[in-house]
């Protein structure tokens, strides 16, 4: 399918009486159109219509690309470079290894102004190396995870970006900017703890499950509505450390109280988790790791 063009100006969208907002995708993977979705259902949710988002995608990956097509009108393009014609908002979706390819791509065919905005959806590749990569276009670095589907995650952002924040809010509960470059690749971190949580609700449901008379189902809802109460919690008193919420509720000499006990200390659970990321961070601050999300 050829692609529409259009000269560059300093917004995202062009012509016409009321114009579409364009948002070109490079990579379309597991990732990036669970972005996608999320920011079709958030628009529509605000009032938009259909129409008033256009996604312009790259051709690889077929089976996605004739999906957000289908769902959400989605038009895929014959090529990168096509992409970058259509839309000067863009979502970089490769992944990290695939990215020198990609910007030499587009370098070699002029493909990019100072007018494209990059939005790069990709851990361990510093902002420099992006910007030297992409130049002469702006670029930014954006994180979220799987669960970015359902509309209710964050998404953190490298370095603060008002455009970036306009187009992708939607699609996301809060958006998180960082100043420092560290802190945002050490943020990438919690999309891993969204995955730890979910094993970590499965072995107390195994559990739950051994108890007489007590259905998967009904083990289910106990353990949802108990992650909503601590939530709830924490987001009733922003100024509280969770961790004294907790002892709050276990008073000395609770069921709860002796589970803080056990589940604390040096060799505790809550260590654990603390060690799992510190091993981590380390190896994201070598740039070997990923939170596994591309």
């Amino acid at each position: 399918m050829a692609s529409s063009t259009y000269s560059s100006t300093s917004t995202c969208h062009r012509e016409s009486r009321q114009p579409p907002t364009r948002l070109g995708v490079l990579g379309v993977g597991e990732l990036a159109e669970s972005l996608l979705v999320a920011l079709a259902r958030g628009c529509q949710r605000e009032g938009r219509s259909r129409h008033d988002l256009e996604f312009h995608l790259s051709p690889r990956n077929d089976v996605r690309s004739h999906r957000l097509g289908w769902r959400f009108g989605a038009i895929r393009h014959v090529s990168n470079v096509a992409v970058c014609e259509s839309s000067l908002c863009m979502l970089v979706g490769v992944r990290p290894e695939q990215l020198e390819a990609l910007a030499s791509e587009l370098r070699e065919s002029h493909a990019l102004s100072k007018d494209h905005h990059l939005m790069v959806l990709a851990a361990g590749v510093p902002l420099q190396q992006l910007q030297r990569w992409f130049a002469p276009a702006r670029v930014v670095r954006v994180m979220t995870g799987l669960a970015v589907c359902e509309g209710q995650s964050a998404l953190t952002l490298y370095p603060e970006d008002p455009l970036t924040r306009d187009l992708l809010g939607p699609a996301v509960r809060q958006i998180i900017a960082f100043d420092d470059e560290a802190a945002f690749e050490a943020s990438m971190l919690a999309v891993c703890v969204n995955a730890w949580q979910m094993a970590l609700q499965q072995a107390l449901l195994d559990w739950f499950q051994t108890v007489p008379g007590m259905s998967g189902p009904q083990a289910r809802l106990l353990l949802m509505a108990q992650l909503r109460d601590a939530l709830a919690l924490m987001e009733a008193h922003p100024d509280t450390p969770p961790g004294e919420l907790a002892s709050r509720i276990g008073t000395p000499g609770t069921w709860t109280a002796r589970g803080l006990e056990q589940l604390g200390g040096k060799e505790g659970a809550h260590r654990q988790w603390q060690h799992v990321l510190e091993q981590l961070r380390a190896e994201v601050e070598q740039g070997s790791a990923s939170p596994g999300s591309e």
